[in-house]
């Protein structure tokens, strides 16, 4: 499994998490939006919302299913592993990479900034939207891609969720 995310970007779109991604301040993609805005409404005063608020009916009557992801932290956030992936995203990748660790799924440099993204989100329960370029097999091109903290099923855990798109974005 051939997954890279491609390092020949423009150097204007390298941002602090440096060549691979570029934070963006706010979704773009209309499904990123409406992911937002739902986990917006869901989300309580002072709080998180939880991952089960995020059911298939919601996501389906959004129509992003197949574009939608849950990540849950392994080893109080050393390493993260998908829990659900969205049939899109499943084909980008190539492979179904459920329950495989970012440390056994992405290259070294690739784990170790997707790991650091997700411990940010999860210790700051700030949102993070990003643009890069992705290269699989089968895919090249942009992708707009978010995490949203949630609280795991145990009420206590900070889970991600999120959604990834074809971006138009240069």
């Amino acid at each position: 499994m051939d997954i890279r995310f491609d390092q020949t970007r423009p150097a204007e779109l390298s941002g602090a998490e440096g060549d691979l991604l570029t934070e963006i301040p706010q979704p773009q993609h209309a499904g990123a939006v409406a992911l937002y805005r739902l986990w917006q409404e869901l989300t309580p005063t002072g709080g998180l919302p939880a991952r089960d608020d995020f059911t298939f009916e919601r996501l389906g009557a959004l129509g992003i299913l197949g574009n939608f992801f849950v990540v849950e932290p392994l080893d109080g956030g050393r390493d993260w592993r998908y829990r659900l992936l969205g049939t899109h995203i499943t084909w980008l990748f190539g492979a179904d990479v459920t329950n495989v660790p970012f440390t056994r799924h992405f290259d070294e440099t690739e784990a170790a900034l997707c790991i650091r993204l997700s411990n940010r989100v999860a210790q700051t329960r700030q949102p993070v939207f990003l643009v890069g370029s992705f290269r699989t097999g089968d895919f090249s091109g942009r992708l707009e891609t978010m995490s949203l903290p949630v609280l795991g099923r145990d009420g206590a855990a900070v889970w991600l969720i999120g959604a990834s798109f074809p971006s138009t974005r240069p």
